[in-house]
This record gives structure tokens, sequence and C-alpha cells, in this order.
């Protein structure tokens, strides 16, 4: 294998782990209108949650937080890298996420931007640091729950005709169902800008973005980009493991710790010990199957399997900033009511279809946007703004 095969390996895995995470990350998105209700109790409903849980939430915004932990470094040591360039390219990070939190409140961007900060403070300590500091924060969820148990959750219905009830109620009462856009925006002004310090009780705490963060920094600047593709790591028996072990996790968190009350989320009604346990379980399958998918999508791409789908799925990760605020355009659009009002009325098989209908079209816009630009619209405006200097966007200009 040569070098230059090597880097284009190595890029062509990379984007197209972007563009997994992307369809991964608004399936989980979806479910915040309605469909993680129990209220839903077909058969395809409930194994469509059961697959969201189990094989997405929390897994792709932990493979999206290595991957920028990676391109962290990568940034850090290419020829244009300087500590000013990574303040502006921090700064226009946030910016977006301030525009795109005002819109939907699950906005990961300014989280990034403010954890990126605290990720260039510690990039240079040891490794055996930290390692250290890693397996901290991936602890820190577990123990803030165990020792602050009351973290003001959502309580869960107690019967299936709560449920319902409880999603009557909110297409009645719920802002984004009823309000203007300029309500909405007034609403979620309120929550800016991002506390990635407050939530350290939950499973997507602040604190363990961060963690994967570093992860993804320190598998790249060990060099493990240069070497997964062929090497030992490499094998499908690792991706196996992973799969099996972190399937298998999640599979006693939602039947022996869930029968005892517990809940990742929502409010758990189980005791501390078991609690304690629940997390536990549910942090350490998130790492191992935010593993497996990364590892899966290199094996794939290293054994040219669907090369076709690779480069469609990788166009999408070139372009991922764009398509991410994309989706909550449309999905906005679809649930809010300035728009289609559809919040709190679709279950989980109807956002899975939804989902894939939305990622169909974004994989063929990334496509043909491509052949004429180089890069997406708002990775354009992002790359200016880092740079402090006007860039090419299409492919018919000089790149000087």
């Amino acid at each position: 294998m040569t070098v230059g095969n090597t880097q284009s390996q190595r890029l062509l895995s990379l984007d197209a782990l972007r563009g997994v995470a992307l369809f991964g990350i608004l399936f989980v998105n979806l479910f915040s209108f309605g469909a993680d209700s129990i209220a839903w109790t077909t058969s395809a409903d409930r194994s469509v949650w059961l697959i969201k849980h189990i094989l997405f939430e929390s897994k792709f915004w932990g493979l999206y937080s290595v991957l920028f932990g990676i391109s962290f470094h990568l940034f850090m040591q290419s020829s244009r890298f300087s500590y000013f360039a990574l303040g502006r390219r921090l700064a226009v990070l946030f910016l977006f996420g301030v525009v795109h939190a005002l819109i939907f409140e699950g906005d990961i961007l300014m989280l990034y931007a403010e954890l990126a900060v605290l990720l260039w403070l510690v990039h240079r300590l040891p490794s055996g640091v930290l390692l250290a500091l890693i397996a901290g924060l991936c602890v820190s969820f577990p123990l803030g729950h165990y020792f602050h148990s009351d973290r003001d959750a959502d309580p869960q219905p107690e019967s299936i005709i709560e449920a319902k009830h409880w999603l009557t109620e909110d297409q009645a009462d719920d802002i984004h169902v009823n309000g203007t856009l300029g309500e909405i925006i007034q609403s979620h002004a309120s929550y800016l800008p991002e506390r990635f310090w407050a939530d350290y009780q939950y499973p997507d705490s602040g604190f363990l973005v961060l963690g994967f963060f570093l992860i993804g920094y320190l598998f790249a600047r060990r060099g493990a980009l240069r070497q997964i593709h062929g090497s030992f790591v490499h094998q499908p028996g690792y991706a196996a493991g992973c799969w099996l072990l972190g399937v298998a996790l999640m599979a006693i968190e939602q039947t022996a710790l869930h029968a005892s009350g517990y809940s990742a989320f929502s409010e758990s009604l189980a005791g501390p010990a078991v609690t304690l346990l629940g997390d536990v379980v549910y942090v350490t399958a998130t790492l191992l199957l935010t593993a497996a998918w990364f590892l899966t999508v290199q094996i794939c791409v290293d054994r040219q399997v669907f090369p076709g789908g690779l480069e469609l799925l990788a166009r999408a990760g070139r372009m991922s900033l764009t398509l991410y605020l994309m989706q909550t355009l449309i999905f906005t659009t679809i649930f809010y009511g300035y728009g289609l009002g559809k919040a709190y009325q679709l279950g989980p098989l109807q956002v899975l279809l939804l989902a894939i209908g939305i990622y169909a079209a974004q994989l063929i816009f990334a496509s043909l946007w491509l052949r004429w630009f180089r890069i997406g619209p708002l990775e354009w405006i992002w790359r200016m703004g880092t740079h402090a200097r006007p860039e090419p966007i299409r492919r018919d200009e000089d790149k000087g």
C-alpha cells in the first residue's frame, strides 16, 4: 500500500464517518418531538425505539465528538495553523451555534466551541495524564448522578394511558407547536450561552463530550490514523467484539436494570446502587458501540466494501456543518407550529422513515453540490472566518 493510498483512505474514512454520524444525529434528534414516549405501542414502533436507544442514542454524538478531537489535532498540525486562526475558528463555530440554538435547543456547536477551548488548554499534557483525565470525565456522569440523584429529570409516565395524555397536552401547550418563530427564539435565548457544566448528571453531559474529544485527539496525536489501515488493530474481530459486548451491555440495561426502575435520561426510580451500576453500564456500552461504528467504517474503507456508498457518505461528511444545520431547518419546519405542526404526532417508525427521507435527499444534494464546489457553503464561510481571507469555493477557481 502506497503512502498516497493510505492518505486517501484516511481522508475517505474520516469523511465517511462524519457522513454516518450525520444520519445518527438526525435520527436521534427527531425523537425530541414526542417519538420517545411509551405511548407508541406497536411492535414496529417499539422495535425502532430499541434500535435507536441501543445502537444510536449517545453513540453518535460520541462518534462525532471523537472525530472533532481528531480534526482538532489535524488542524493544529496543518501548515495554516496559528493560535489566532484557532481562536477565529472557534469563534465562528460558536456564532453558528448561537444562531442554531435560537431555533433548536439540541444544538451542539456552541458546546463544541466552548469545550475546544478546554481541549486546547490540556492538549500538551502527557498521554498518561490525558488518559487519566479521560477516565475521570467518563465517570463524571455516573458519580454525578449518584451524588445528585434529584437532578430535575423529567418524570416517567406511570402508564401508557398517561403517556398518551401527556402527548395530547404537549400538542396543546408546547411553544414549538403554538408559538411564533419570534416567541420560540425568545424562549431559547434564555438558555444562552451553553453551560457545559450544568448537566453533569446526564449521559450527554459536556464533561463526557470533552472526554470523547480527548479520545479522538489522543488517538490522532499518537499517530494511530497513519497506522490503522491494514494494522492489527484494524481487524474485524475487534469491531465484532465491540459490537457484541456493547449490545450485550445495552440489553442488560434494557432488561434487568430497566425492570428495577433504572433510566439513564429520565427520572430513575431504582435505588442509588442500581442507578450507579446502570450508569456505568450505559457509559461503557456507549464507548464500546462508538468504537464499533468507528472500526466498522474503517474496515469498509480498507476492504473497499460498497465503495460507491462510502463515497456518497464521504461527500456528505465533507459538508457536515452545512447538512447538520440544514437538517434542523427541515425538521423544525415539519414539527413547529409555524410550519406543518407535526410535533408529538409522529411515532418511532414514522420518525425513522422521515430520517431516511431527509438524509437521502441530503446525500443527493451533497453529491450535486460537490460537482461544482470544493466545500459546503457554511464550511466555506467557516474557513474564511478561520483564516481571515477570501477562499475559493468553485472548482474552477484558482486555489491561490
